[in-house]
């Protein structure tokens, strides 16, 4: 519960707004860069209020094919905003247990969840030990070692960076590895690979701003993916100076904690073939968020 002169200003500040038409042009000329010149579409002009500091938005496309991205736009110097990557294996077998997003969630009390960083095996019940590809720090704790992938970083002091090794870890609480930079400075350095559903995460060039997306893949007529040149060109768009993919595909999934504290998948996951399937995943990143008075304002599905 927010109380106070601080409680009235944030509910003030969370109202919704509209992206101004920079957004827009940010929009179609990150879209140009990526071959998708001509796409007729309206960027996210609604954000709602999820949490102090926390907002979600999505977008449907249609043409040229149909896309479903989902948003979350954070701010930074938002009070009692906090970040949570996966924690160790106690046992000390791999580096984490498995959990599908949701229970991740569930688990550890979060406001919002997405997956994060790569890993194996893939298994098809939660509980069992998996490693992770390159860098986790959890509560300042190294999880899993630097490999060459780059990192989102996070300090004590909510400071956000996308960084390549190696690493400076000092007073770094939080951080999840990525496949790859897809947005360096301003500019888009994904490429015209293959669509896959994605999960990425992007800093505002001020810095004051965190934007996580996931990008719905593999069901023909509904959301068929991202290539990771359109993955930057979309994290810029949203405002995202720079930009890291995490891990993809079948293990894509943003989850919210909703007004009744449970959690409740924002995206359409696709795992084993079947909409709606949650994978188990080795590594996530999560928020804790101070809670609206009224719980968050989330669209119906």
């Amino acid at each position: 519960m927010i109380s106070g002169s601080a409680g009235a200003m944030w509910r003030m500040r969370m109202k919704r707004v509209s992206v101004p038409a920079r957004s827009l042009a940010l929009l179609l000329l990150g879209l140009a860069a990526t071959t998708l010149t001509g796409l007729s579409q309206e960027p996210i002009t609604t954000w709602h209020p999820a949490f102090v500091g926390v907002e979600y938005g999505r977008l449907a496309i249609e043409s040229p094919r149909p896309l479903r991205i989902h948003a979350l736009r954070i701010d930074l110097r938002a009070p009692g905003l906090s970040f949570f990557a996966t924690p160790p294996n106690a046992s000390g077998e791999k580096h984490t247990i498995g959990l599908r997003t949701g229970s991740f969630l569930a688990q550890h009390r979060l406001q919002a969840a997405i997956n994060a960083a790569p890993f194996g095996p893939i298994h098809r019940e939660e509980g069992k030990p998996v490693g992770i590809v390159g860098l986790t720090v959890s509560n300042g704790r190294v999880v899993s070692p630097p490999t060459r992938l780059p990192a989102l970083v996070i300090t004590r002091r909510n400071e956000a960076r996308i960084v390549e090794p190696p690493f400076d870890l000092k007073d770094v609480r939080t951080a999840v590895a990525g496949f790859g930079v897809v947005l360096r400075n301003g500019e888009i350095t994904g490429t015209d690979d293959a669509l896959h559903p994605r999960t990425a995460a992007g800093i505002s060039q001020d810095g004051r701003t965190l934007y996580l997306m996931v990008i719905d893949g593999r069901q023909p007529g509904y959301s068929e993916g991202a290539t990771t040149a359109q993955v930057g060109a979309w994290l810029k768009a949203l405002g995202s100076w720079d930009g890291i993919n995490l891990d993809g595909g079948g293990t894509s999934t943003l989850v919210l904690e909703d007004r009744h504290r449970t959690p409740r998948i924002m995206n359409l996951p696709i795992h084993d073939g079947m909409p709606g399937r949650q994978r188990v995943a080795g590594s996530h990143l999560g928020l804790r968020a101070r809670r609206l008075p009224h719980g968050p304002d989330l669209p119906i599905p």
